[in-house]
């Protein structure tokens, strides 16, 4: 399973944030905590306050009640955000940067040798020259 947590590049600053909240998040138990319960509950909660306000509240702490009880039950630490309250828009931000990131790669043309295809990528059919779909018995007996 591909980690969601979010890279440490970036500025400086932004990359020991990162790097200690990976410290602070490295228990696979606590991992699935946060990213499988806990703020899946917390944004749930979100979408749900103009509706159900009461709902909202109790998926919101009881998001947070599992994230803390991964930090307290199985990382053995302080959650960041009683340090840092700003935590979670920090690394969201961060996941959403790094998630942008991969969607401009996957939209932008490769680079690289001839007619801008990338190492290990099939040649392309260019309808417009002649010799591209000509059959050659030369080059075919070669």
């Amino acid at each position: 399973m591909p980690s969601l947590m979010p890279s440490a590049s970036g500025s400086p600053w932004l990359s020991e944030f990162v790097a200690k909240y990976r410290r602070d998040h490295s228990h696979p138990v606590n991992h699935v905590l946060h990213v499988g319960v806990g703020w899946p509950m917390v944004a749930a909660a979100l979408l749900l306050l103009p509706f159900r306000p009461l709902w909202s509240l109790g998926l919101f702490l009881g998001g947070y009640a599992f994230m803390f009880s991964g930090h307290f039950l199985f990382e053995r630490n302080l959650p960041t955000i009683l340090s840092r309250p700003s935590t979670p828009f920090v690394i969201a931000w961060a996941v959403v940067r790094d998630l942008a990131r991969g969607l401009g790669r996957l939209a932008s043309p490769r680079r690289g040798n001839e007619q801008g295809r990338g190492p290990g990528s099939l040649p392309r059919h260019d309808p417009i020259r002649s010799d591209s779909i000509r059959f050659d018995p030369e080059r075919a007996a070669q």
